[in-house]
């Protein structure tokens, strides 16, 4: 993921990834942490799907989990987490996300201190039924003139 946010470096608009992966990142430099951290001091909203699967070791069958991290990132870049159980589900999957993306309206506000800290925020909806997809946190940050 880090990769993918260096690449979106520079580039105007709104910049999303979306990762698809079937378990635990076993070859990143980069902790979640750190991925985490970066994406949201970048404004890059982060989409996440963790497919559950199923293999054969050579001594049992094992059933592997997506990393717990992906619902985290998803949730502090205001991104969207999808859990699949059947691969089969990543059409209607990829479909949703192509859909939040369309419709998603984006709300700005300025901060009352430029501290250069990060600072939490939280996004809710009067309408019952209706999801915000935001991110939990800012950084205000410092313009040096």
């Amino acid at each position: 993921m880090n990769a993918s946010v260096e690449e979106l470096k520079g580039i105007e608009g709104r910049r999303v990834i979306l990762v698809l992966t079937d378990g635990d990142d076993t070859a990143s430099r980069a902790g979640l942490g750190t991925v985490t951290d970066r994406s949201r001091d970048e404004e890059v909203m982060v989409y996440t799907i963790g497919l559950e699967s199923v293999f054969f070791d050579g001594q049992r069958m094992v059933r592997t989990r997506p990393d717990r991290g992906l619902r985290r990132i998803a949730e502090e870049t205001g991104g969207g987490y999808f859990e699949l159980k059947k691969s089969d589900e990543l059409a209607s999957t990829f479909t949703r996300v192509a859909e939040e993306l369309h419709s998603q309206y984006t709300l700005g506000f300025e901060a009352a201190q430029l501290d250069g800290r990060v600072h939490k925020i939280t996004v809710r909806m009067k309408q019952p039924g209706m999801t915000a997809r935001a991110r939990r946190s800012y950084v205000a940050v410092r313009r040096d003139s």
